[in-house]
């Protein structure tokens, strides 16, 4: 059988159920013929032993009948019947050309003659040897007829048979079928989901995982085209910027000149490696959104007094009061880099918007299980009909000031769809500028209790 034959499913339920079919036949042919064999015997023995038992009154004078079974014409069923006395003489011979030994002892058993085994029932009665007698091929013979006769019905179902348990494994191999064509028929960019209608228990699974496969590569494929689309839309202008100011230092006739275009050729530089940097980061999380498997059990609260001291020169430059309030631990599950992300684009858009001299106050607390981060500050805030646009890419308030991108609120919202946590802004009441609040569900802080050692 080729190799590819042994790895096909179809082939190897073909080949065992039809093996099964033949082998059951065989089995059962087998078994009739020994049960006719043992049941013919017994008959015949019980035959032996009624004739023998029968001439004890004497011989009939009509002469013995013919014990033919079932009206057979071969004479090699009959019995050979044989009366002799006990000193040796013969009374009577049904077979003129057949002798019976005598030397053997009462009841059944069997000799040798004339190339052949017979069976031999024999009875001493009142001086008088019985002996009646078979050839016991007659009765293999008849055996074997028997159990032909039992097992043809059998063997004449058995192409019926096979022919059903083909159509009963095409019939339930036929989703595997469905699945392979649909997968066959795709172009290598389609990524749509396969039907998962009718299929069986043992294959749905499997049609499953294809779909989640379909569907990461799908948001994989996605982020990779949407960061090509950013990159190329956001950076053509960065890098005119910059081929510009480096044509413009290339022109500088003076050391003041030089060092002015050095300087804005520097922070071109810089704006152009965070805007990279916040791309990367971007399509990197949007590959992955609801993506939790790499999760681990955290404390928010350690994780913002780390991000808090990250940006604490940057706010002291910028004369910045910030403030930490938390409670004393609160612990979740989530990606721990991910969420350093969300909470240092917080702050530095906090401290960015701040007008010097103004405060920024960060907050964690637990709420009836929930975890809750708010961010807030004195700067001149949102207005409230463009609250929900900043979270697009690339979007930036109308009076927003500085040389941003519009990527770091897209980003936080991407990080936080990816925890399934909401994120709100609204006025502050207490500082007067912006108050940013992220709500961590009930099931990401009871995950983190349940890991706890």
């Amino acid at each position: 059988m080729p190799r590819r034959a042994l790895h096909s499913l179809r082939a190897r339920l073909l080949l065992l159920l039809f093996g099964a079919v033949v082998s059951t036949a065989c089995l059962q042919a087998y078994v009739a013929y020994r049960t006719s064999l043992d049941e013919t015997n017994a008959i015949f023995d019980y035959q032996m032993e009624r004739i023998a038992l029968s001439l004890r009154a004497g011989l009939p004078s009509t002469g013995l009948p013919k014990n033919r079974f079932r009206g057979s014409k071969d004479e090699s069923f009959d019995f050979i019947v044989q009366v002799s006395t006990t000193n040796g003489r013969t009374i009577f011979k049904s077979a003129p050309n057949s002798t019976l030994p005598r030397d053997v002892p009462p009841g059944l058993s069997t000799f040798d003659a004339r190339g052949t085994t017979y069976k031999l029932y024999s009875l001493f009665y009142e001086g008088q040897l019985i002996q009646v007698a078979q050839d016991r091929a007659a009765r293999r013979d008849l055996a074997r007829n028997l159990a032909f006769k039992t097992v043809t019905p059998i063997f004449v179902m058995v192409p019926l048979l096979v022919l059903f348990v083909w159509l009963v494994v095409n019939a339930s191999l036929a989703p595997v079928d469905r699945v392979r064509r649909q997968v066959a028929s795709r172009q290598a960019d389609e990524l749509a989901a396969l039907r998962e209608d009718g299929l069986p228990d043992e294959i749905f699974p499997l049609v499953q995982e294809l779909n989640w496969l379909f569907q990461r590569v799908r948001r994989a494929f996605d982020a990779q085209k949407n960061f090509i689309a950013d990159a190329a839309h956001e950076l053509r202008s960065p890098l005119s910027a910059l081929k510009l100011q480096v044509e413009g230092l290339r022109r500088a006739s003076d050391e003041a000149s030089r060092t002015l275009a050095f300087n804005r050729l520097s922070a071109g530089v810089d704006r152009a490696t965070r805007l990279v940097e916040q791309l990367l980061i971007l399509a990197r999380h949007q590959a992955t959104p609801g993506e939790m498997d790499l999760a681990q059990s955290l404390d928010l609260v350690e994780l913002v007094q780390t991000c808090v001291a990250d940006t604490w020169e940057y706010a002291t430059a910028h004369q910045l009061d910030i403030g930490l309030t938390a409670a004393d631990t609160c612990s979740i599950v989530a990606h721990s880099d991910a969420l350093k992300i969300l909470v240092r684009n917080l702050l530095d858009n906090a401290i960015k918007y701040t007008p010097q001299g103004g405060t920024v106050n960060v907050a964690v607390q637990s709420d009836h299980g929930k975890t809750i981060l708010t961010i807030e500050d004195s700067g001149p805030g949102i207005l409230p009909a463009e609250r929900a646009r900043v979270f697009d890419r690339f979007y930036r308030a109308t009076d927003a000031q500085g040389n941003g991108s519009g990527l770091g609120l897209a980003i936080v919202k991407t990080i936080a769809d990816m925890h399934a946590a909401t994120i709100t802004m609204d006025a502050s009441p207490t500082l007067g500028g912006l108050q940013v609040t992220v709500v961590f569900p009930e099931d990401l802080a009871k995950t983190a209790q349940d890991a706890a050692p």
